[in-house]
Parts: structure tokens; sequence; C-alpha cells
């Protein structure tokens, strides 16, 4: 879809009453004008939303059914050759919280649907205090099935119906229901944390846009979702698909959810210095957290939805590709559904990547000095690749025959300073990757020098020494890139050039 296309779709989404500071710039030049009303009437008419779980409860209870569904499959497995008596259910894993996904900045989605960082902490209770049980969790999810809604257990065609063929579907009917309870969550955290008044007078600006960034536009953008696919469900309760639906979304997905993902190590940072400096935000939040209507989950069950929600969401849509008919439309469909999807993930790896660099280079840029021309290092094209230590071997006849030397090597200069106390550096010289070259030296010199290796710059060269073997190698290796990796073993005297 076209980003023109966007702008009425976009203008219909969020026309409707202002509503105070909710107001949003987020998504494109279209501001987020309102959406209450749409929502409040989506709501009423929703049957999958008001009998949905929240989210929370629906991602616990998938994790536990992957669980058990890897715990029979091993089972089979072992016993496969001695006997062939059922195997009995064991009872379903149950966890103090759901899972919350990893901080940033090191963080990236993987293609696997999960999150591959480490998990945010949470705040923890008081000795001897567990919380309760969510009295959802007891409730049974049955009538979540696509078998058990009345237009298809009451109908003839059922029977008609392969096992592969009821399968798709209720993976289909999954991803309504789970949009159903995603749009339950998203509510409650907009209704009671992004809305509260007394919450907002603990926040600034700044605070409040980095501690929320924009979920006020996910809950808008899942509204909408949630609405095309209960019309598409009401269209043809037996025969529904969803891919489709998916995929238009996907332009809407890309421009709330990729801010959202790149915005989460300051959402992370602030909530933590919040929590730690501000003791009356603390004691708001933590009574929201205990409403009945929070049901007892802590504010970063639900900041993480999103996260949760676009890798889950990428997950069904593979389980649909998988269960479909190749070479039919919906197969193509499914497809170019899950390809946006994976599209949309990577965007959100590139973009916290990117971000990470940034915030590198304003740190070095505040901690160097420049002795030789100044070379402006704030660039969004500019990453590091590899920096440390190195002690520089001077000419014999200099008084001082070593000094201690740092190199930052970026993607496309390289930065030769001299440490100074308290984490500085001044810059003594700085060259383009383009015109380095650096030769390997396996013959001793300088008497028992090991790990040596020459650097030539554009004006000079240098002879450099590393503490370790494996360092010397590494940095032979990142310095001639983009070149294929170096054969160490057959290195001696050879002279490696970038460009």
């Amino acid at each position: 879809m076209e980003e023109d296309d966007l702008e009425p779709e976009l203008e219909e989404l969020f026309d409707a009453r202002d509503d105070e500071d909710e107001r949003s710039k987020s998504l494109g030049e279209v501001g987020l004008r309102n959406i209450f009303g749409t929502i409040e009437r989506q709501k009423s008419n929703s049957r999958f939303y008001n009998a949905a779980q929240l989210y929370q409860q629906y991602s616990e209870a998938a994790q536990n059914f992957e669980i058990l569904r890897q715990a029979r499959s091993e089972f089979l497995s072992v016993s496969e050759d001695h006997t062939s008596s059922p195997l009995p259910s064991p009872p379903p894993a149950r966890r103090a919280l759901p899972p919350i996904p990893p901080q940033t900045h090191a963080q990236s989605f993987s293609h696997t649907g999960s999150v591959s960082i480490q998990s945010l902490p949470l705040p923890e209770h008081p000795k001897g205090e567990r919380r309760a049980s969510s009295p959802r969790l007891s409730i049974s999810q049955s009538s979540s099935l696509w078998r058990d809604l009345p237009g298809v257990r009451n109908s003839a065609e059922l029977d008609e119906l392969t096992e592969d063929q009821r399968r798709l579907q209720e993976v289909r009917f999954e991803v309504i229901t789970s949009e159903a309870s995603y749009c339950r969550s998203l509510e409650i955290v907009v209704d009671h944390f992004v809305k509260s008044k007394q919450l907002g007078a603990q926040l600034s600006t700044q605070d409040k846009n980095w501690l929320f960034s924009r979920l006020v536009d996910v809950r808008a953008i899942s509204h909408s979702f949630l609405s095309k696919l209960e019309e598409r469900v009401e269209s043809d309760v037996m025969h529904f698909t969803v891919c489709d639906i998916i995929y238009r979304q996907c332009p809407l997905f890309r421009k709330a959810y990729v801010p959202y993902l790149t915005n989460q190590s300051y959402q992370d940072a602030t909530y933590q210095r919040l929590m730690n400096e501000n003791p009356r935000f603390k004691m708001i939040v933590e009574k929201i957290e205990k409403s009945a209507v929070c049901q007892r989950l802590p504010l970063r069950s639900f900041l993480v939805l999103p996260f949760q929600r676009i890798t889950r969401l990428k997950l069904l849509v593979q389980n649909i590709v998988k269960r479909t008919t190749r070479g039919t439309a919906e197969a193509t469909q499914a497809i170019k559904a899950l390809k946006q999807l994976e599209n949309i993930i990577q965007e959100g790896n590139d973009s916290i990547s990117q971000m990470k660099s940034i915030e590198s280079l304003v740190s070095l840029s505040a901690k160097v000095d420049f002795e030789c021309k100044t070379l402006p290092l704030i660039s969004q094209s500019r990453r590091m690749v590899r920096e440390g230590p190195v002690t520089q071997l001077m000419d014999f006849s200099l008084k001082e025959t070593e000094r201690n030397a740092y190199l930052h090597l970026f993607n496309d200069y390289l930065l030769l300073s001299l440490p100074k106390e308290g984490g500085r550096f001044t810059v003594i010289d700085h060259c383009p990757v383009s015109e380095l070259r650096v030769e390997n030296c396996r013959v001793k010199l300088h008497s028992l020098q090991k790990n040596l290796f020459r650097l030539y710059m554009a004006q000079k060269s240098l002879l450099l020494r590393t503490d370790a073997p494996s360092d010397k190698l590494r940095w032979i290796s990142a310095l001639s890139r983009p070149h294929t990796e170096v054969d160490f073993s057959s290195a001696q005297g050879k002279v490696f050039t970038l460009g």
C-alpha cells in the first residue's frame, strides 16, 4: 500500500473530537484527532472484545500450550519404541507473571518471534506477599475456539471440512480472539495509566512521551484492525480469511510499531528513574496496578504489549502459511502478509541499532578533544565497528619508546587517540577507512616484542602492539574489511588494504 493511499484511511480512523493532550502527531502528518468516540462504538458492537481475556493471560496460555506440545512431542519420541499408551496431560505450568520482553538497546527481534534480550526486571513484592492469581485465568477458554461458535457448531458444513481445514480456521480465528485480548489490555493501559490525571501530574511532557510513547496510536490501530476482522467473520463464519486484511494493515502497523519499538530504551530508563526517584509516581502506579480492572498486572506488562503482539502476529501468520494449500490465492496473500510483518520487525531492529549507534556517538563526542583537525562524529550513517586500547611503539631515537593509544574504528573513519583520565580521549589523528592499510608482523621486532601489526594511515605508519594474539588478529580482520576474512595462517608479511 502506497504512503499516499493511507491518508483517507487515517483521516477516517482518527476523525473524532479532540481529547485534551492526547493529540498525537506520530502517524505522519495526520494527527491523532480523538479516536475515543469511534473506539467506544466499536467496543459496544464487538462480541469478541467484550468476551476477551487480557492479552497477558492469552500470552501465558499460549506459552503453556507450547510447553505441553513440546513435552508431548518429546515424550512420544522417547516412548515410540516401547509403548503406544496415550500420554496423560500434565497440569499447565503456572507462572507468577506473564513473560516480559527484553530491554534495549542491544535488543533485536528475532525472526523466530521472540525478543533476543535480557528480560526486564519486575518490581518485587514485599516478602511473604504473593500476587493473587488473576481470576480470569481459571475461566474456561473453550468459547474462544472457532468450532464452538454457534454458527459453526450448528452448521452442516462442519462435518464436510477436513481436519486440516478445521485447524486452519482455528488459527485464523485465533488472530481475531487474540487481537480482541490485545485491544482489552491496550484499553486498560490507555484509560487507567496514560489518561490518569494523578499520574499525569507527576510527569513532564517529555517523560510522558518517553514512558507511554505511541500507545494511543497503537490502540487506535488495533481497534480498527479488530473491527475489520470481525466484519470478515460475520460475512462468512465458515470460510473467512484474514491475511489480506493483515497485509493491508501493515502500513499502519509500521507507522506506530517501529517508533514504539525504537523508543523502548527511553521508556525503560524513564520508568526506572521515576520509580526510583519519585515516590509519589511509584505509589500511584502501584495503586492502579492493584485495582480490579488491572487484575494485579504490573504496568510493565502493559508497556511491552506491542513487542509481544507484533511477534505473535507474525507467528500466527507463519502457522497459516504452513497450513494453507500451496499455490492458492490465500497462500499467496499469507506469504505477502508474512513478509510485510517480517519487514516491520526488521525495520524495528534496524531503527534500534541506529538509535544505539547515535547514542554512542553522542556519548563519545562529549569525551573527545581534537589535537588534529576536528571531525564531526555524530552521523546517522556512522556506526562503531571496533574499539580498544593498543600500545604504539615509537622510533628508537625517541626518549619515549612506547605509549598507550586507543583506536575507534567506525564504518567510515578511524580515530587514533591518547587515553586520558576520566575516560576521555585526545584525538591525534583520523583517517578514512578507504585509505587504511594493515600489515601483520609475524617476525618479532624490537627484540622480544610480540603481537605486532603495522597500520598505514594517509600520512603515517604506526607500529602497534596488542596484549593478546587474538586481539591482533581481530584488529587486522576489522581493519581489512570489507574484503574477505584474512587467512591468518598465511598472513606473514602480507599487506592488506581497504578500498
